[in-house]
């Protein structure tokens, strides 16, 4: 049975309206993305319905999922269990499910950003007589921003399995690259769709131009080759030095790599 999923907005008694209608949109979108995403439908396979609207402060607002159609599988108690996990991995310094695309993080990424003036909000359920909560902080934003801020950029490759298709808001797939152990988010472009597809779960090699964070792991890809790899393939060292003219910081590249593995 769908269960009523809560937003608590900061910490304060009053806030602006502003605030509160930015951050009930960065809700809503939220969990449209990871329903669009786990159901492989853009549209989604629900409705978000307002059912509580708490006068206490901070404000405290409630929405119960309807699926648009009888036909369509209620997945309701997914989406909503992925929002709580992802953002409790995203507030503790975990990774990401491969269920969260890029645009859900900017989605939480705003949500957080207002931490810093109204205090951390939360996300949870009542289940069951068990409350299941999230909390969306400063330390969220610091995560968050540590796994989308660009640094560096340039084109290389990147080699790993395809987990997961996002056609919701963004065309793009995600790639557990070898090299670093984390999730590339890379952007294709709609007549790679059918190629994206046919190599879902496989290993692959994908190559375009890359956005590295600050410590040089590959953030994002806009994807102009895909490939299935070969076993035993990883990026040329011409490949992965391309991205920055001192790409390995001053250490050799097996250090570096034992230094980035580590991280």
């Amino acid at each position: 049975m769908p269960q009523t999923i809560f937003l608590r907005i900061g910490e304060r008694d009053r806030i602006p309206l502003g605030a509160f209608i930015d951050s009930l949109r960065d809700f809503l979108g939220m969990l449209r993305d990871f329903d669009a995403t786990i159901s492989k439908d853009t549209k989604g396979s629900v409705v978000w319905e307002v059912v509580s609207l708490q006068q206490d402060s901070p404000p405290i607002v409630g929405v119960c999922p309807t699926p648009r159609s009888k036909k369509v599988q209620d997945i309701s108690a997914v989406v909503e269990a992925q929002v709580l996990r992802n953002t409790h991995l995203l507030t503790t310094g975990g990774q990401p499910t491969q269920f969260m695309s890029s645009s859900a993080l900017d989605y939480l990424e705003s949500l957080a950003e207002k931490s810093k003036r109204y205090g951390a909000s939360a996300v949870y359920v009542n289940g069951g007589g068990t409350k299941q909560e999230s909390h969306i902080t400063e330390k969220t934003l610091e995560n968050v921003q540590g796994l989308t801020q660009v640094t560096f950029s340039g084109y290389g490759s990147v080699v790993g399995n395809l987990e997961s298709i996002t056609v919701h808001k963004r065309n793009e797939f995600r790639v557990w690259d070898e090299t670093t152990g984390k999730a590339v988010t890379c952007k294709f472009e709609l007549q790679q769709e059918d190629k994206v597809k046919a190599l879902l779960r496989q290993r692959v090699t994908v190559s375009g131009m890359i956005y590295a964070n600050s410590s040089g792991a590959p953030v994002k890809l806009d994807a102009e080759a895909l490939e299935l790899a070969e076993r035993g393939t990883l990026p040329t060292i011409q490949e992965m030095s391309g991205l920055v003219s001192d790409f390995t910081e001053g250490m050799t590249l097996k250090q570096y790599l034992e230094a980035i593995s580590d991280g």
